[in-house]
């Protein structure tokens, strides 16, 4: 449900600002740039749609005029939003309201800004109607949702079905929390070392910057938490070998056995920036790097193999600094 919530926004979003104009093209363009007359599309239905009561003929032409596929669109587009917010998220009628409401304004604000700025004027139409249309199709999918309720499994039932799963720690789960920490590293010691950069600051602080990100992202939540936030979002915590939390030296010990490959590439980095490019300590350092990293891929890729084929198996790290990951899915943290 959450995967397909999020696809449905992201067609949702590629609708309203697709297909992508050329900026010559836009900047050429004496269009309105919004509408701020409400109820114009009942105006526009009146005077330009062929629609006659007396002549059939006129029926499917009139269905298919922009003027009432627009606005039929419009109210359509948000239909799924009203639904999920009412069978997965729990909203109550006045919510989904303004939270169709929202997305619509994001929508139209998206447009009028030109796509953020990147077009030097709107390329499509800020419409007041489309707020309201928008917002009655998310109340429509709120009332709609009623009718399928019965069908779906409640989410109790889901829970129930899938705690032998969420309780199992996967390897994709350890690597999925890996991956958010390390995007997180990087970004913030990316950020601060831009801005050290500004100051006048070395090469060589980059390598201390990203030694201290690593331990306020890492170390430093799971010394005082148990978590970091890439193990939140795959709702697991750390503890001991057993029921109990884990102590602080085992915290730091399996700190420095996860992340000890990028602890020791950025210190002998460090220390290389003040070393001579031609000398030999400079050449050893290289071959050592090198020589490290070739060992340590090596037993990292062999426990890692290990791991996929019994789940059950602890990892290098873990075994240890007698730690291990347990899920908190469920349960409150």
């Amino acid at each position: 449900m959450l995967y397909s919530f999020v696809f449905y926004l992201m067609c949702a979003y590629f609708l309203i600002i697709l297909p992508l104009p050329s900026i010559s093209a836009v900047a050429k363009l004496t269009t309105p740039r919004y509408n701020l007359h409400p109820l114009l599309f009942i105006r526009e239905f009146l005077e330009y749609n062929p629609f006659r009561l007396t002549n059939v003929h006129t029926w499917l032409p009139a269905l298919k005029a922009p003027t009432v596929i627009q606005p039929v669109f419009n109210i359509f587009l948000t239909v799924p939003f009203g639904f999920y917010l009412r069978t997965y998220f729990k909203r109550s009628w006045w919510q989904t309201i303004l939270m169709s409401f929202g997305l619509s304004l994001f929508f139209e604000l998206t447009q009028l800004s030109g796509l953020y700025g990147i077009y030097p004027r709107p390329y499509r139409l800020f419409d007041v109607d489309d707020l309201l249309m928008n917002t009655t199709g998310g109340l429509l999918g709120f009332w709609g949702a009623r009718l399928a309720l019965p069908l779906l499994p409640s989410s109790e039932h889901v829970l129930e079905r899938l705690r032998p799963q969420a309780d199992k720690v996967s390897t994709f789960r350890h690597a999925t929390a890996f991956v958010v920490d390390w995007i997180i590293i990087s970004i913030v010691s990316g950020l601060l070392s831009i801005v050290a950069g500004q100051f006048g600051a070395s090469q060589a602080v980059d390598n201390l910057i990203m030694l201290l990100v690593m331990g306020v992202v890492v170390l430093l939540p799971e010394l005082l938490k148990g978590k970091t936030l890439g193990l939140h979002v795959v709702h697991l915590r750390l503890a001991g070998r057993g029921a109990g939390q884990a102590t602080k030296g085992q915290v730091l010990t399996r700190f420095l056995g996860g992340y000890v490959l990028i602890i020791v590439w950025n210190i002998f980095a460090f220390i290389n920036r003040f070393v001579s490019a031609d000398s030999f300590a400079s050449r050893w350092i290289g071959i050592g790097l090198f020589v490290f990293s070739l060992v340590f891929f090596l037993i990292i890729g062999v426990d890692l193999l290990i791991d996929v084929f019994r789940p059950s198996h602890e990892l290098l790290f873990e075994k240890v600094s007698r730690t291990r990951l347990v899920s908190t899915y469920g349960h409150s943290d």
